[in-house]
């Protein structure tokens, strides 16, 4: 196929995504209460959107079959932002100034999620934010904008507390890309590792763009740690963690600091036993009933099981609804006011959600250990660790700006 082609079948495919997910709640009618959802349907982090819309339609469709919220229908207005930081400004005034939409939501990357920060927080309007991990999201004086998604920096804190626990004053490589995602987590490691007594024997960050690690792989390896963190961007991930195996690191010495359905399948029978934080899986110990059966039906419309992005905006959904029935009428000052006091719980899971003053949310992530991949279909993981953690116990602004 061209590139021409091949552009015009990614056109294609995601004129098609926005259709069958705007017709699904718009048809209902003026009197819907209309959400601007900007998500990447098209460029680098196109995954990561579709699968947070496919996650978001299965509640919504819930919701409205329920009687909607206020007994009006829940309405998502879905504006692609090419994983582009200038369109995501874009679509959030079109939504609304045109749109008159009551809050904005959706984006999955850090980049456009930060340039419709900046809109929200200029124009007060309320932005919940689904995925999208980089700090400054939820800096200090964020009045506006919440984040269901824990921040990176975090991740990296919670990296040190699990290897800490399995094994005390261990010593650990670090492999990760200059990605803004991996700088925030690799920080949050850094700052915790010597205060949970451990050392780091190798700290190696990769070019953009980087499709070899072997020679690195091998000095790795030579440094014998007891553990490896590894984090590449998009595909390296996949090279950099087999490279490793490669050279004898063993399975149970890598540790990913996230991993969802598709990279678990990536990675291969080979990496069984190496461990993946994550915030939804369905090998978590904890998952509700209404969890169980969302990863249930999630399976059988996509042919894999559901993780923490579709589990995200899935929830954003509930969070968004419990936040109009809070505030009891469709208003952006009273529905901002009712999110900053939700205490609620993630219906799939239990976990806790309630925000500080500054839209954060309580941190928690859940470490998995692979235990089968049933070649590209799905995997079987088992719960190794789960850790809750204020935000202010690390300084999570000063390490990242």
């Amino acid at each position: 196929m061209t590139q021409h082609g091949r552009k015009l079948r990614r056109t294609l495919l995601a004129a098609s995504m926005f259709a069958m997910l705007t017709t699904s709640a718009g048809a209902q009618g003026a009197s819907s209460i209309k959400i601007g959802f900007a998500t990447e349907l098209t460029g680098s982090w196109t995954f990561f959107g579709t699968s947070c819309s496919q996650g978001l339609k299965f509640a919504t469709d819930e919701i409205n079959k329920a009687g909607g919220v206020l007994g009006r229908p829940l309405e998502f207005v879905i504006r692609d932002t090419q994983t582009n930081p200038s369109q995501a400004a874009a679509a959030a005034r079109s939504l609304d100034v045109n749109d008159k939409v009551l809050a904005l939501s959706g984006s999955t990357n850090s980049d456009t999620a930060l340039a419709i920060y900046g809109y929200a927080e200029q124009n007060r309007v309320p932005f919940v934010v689904p995925i999208a991990a980089f700090p400054q999201l939820t800096r200090p004086g964020t009045r506006y904008t919440f984040r269901l998604e824990p921040d990176a920096v975090g991740w990296g804190y919670a990296i040190a507390k699990f290897i800490e626990q399995r094994k005390p004053n261990a010593t650990v490589a670090l492999m990760y890309s200059d990605a803004a995602l991996m700088r925030a987590i690799f920080a949050g490691f850094k700052y915790q590792a010597p205060r949970a007594g451990l050392k780091i024997v190798q700290d190696v960050m990769f070019p953009q763009g980087s499709s070899d690690a072997t020679v690195q792989s091998a000095q790795v390896k030579a440094t014998n740690p007891d553990f490896v963190v590894v984090s590449g961007a998009g595909g390296f991930d996949i090279t950099l963690t087999n490279q490793l195996l490669d050279v004898g690191v063993k399975p149970e010495q890598i540790v990913h600091p996230f991993g969802m359905t598709t990279q678990v399948l990536a990675w291969g029978g080979r990496s069984v036993g190496s461990y993946y934080g994550t915030f939804f899986d369905h090998g978590m110990d904890n998952l509700t009933p209404e969890g169980k059966d969302f990863i249930r039906r999630y399976d059988a419309a996509y042919n894999r099981p559901a993780s923490y992005s579709e589990n995200f905006c899935y929830v954003t959904a509930y969070v968004i609804k419990q936040a109009i029935e809070l505030a009891g009428a469709v208003d952006r000052e009273k529905f901002r006011e009712a999110m900053s006091r939700l205490k609620t719980k993630e219906t799939t899971s239990g976990v806790p959600i309630e925000f500080d003053k500054n839209g954060a949310r309580k941190e928690y992530i859940y470490y998995m250990q692979i235990q089968g991949i049933d070649g590209k279909r799905t995997y079987k993981s088992r719960q190794a660790y789960y850790t809750e953690w204020a935000p202010e116990v690390i300084p999570v602004y000063d390490l990242v700006k």
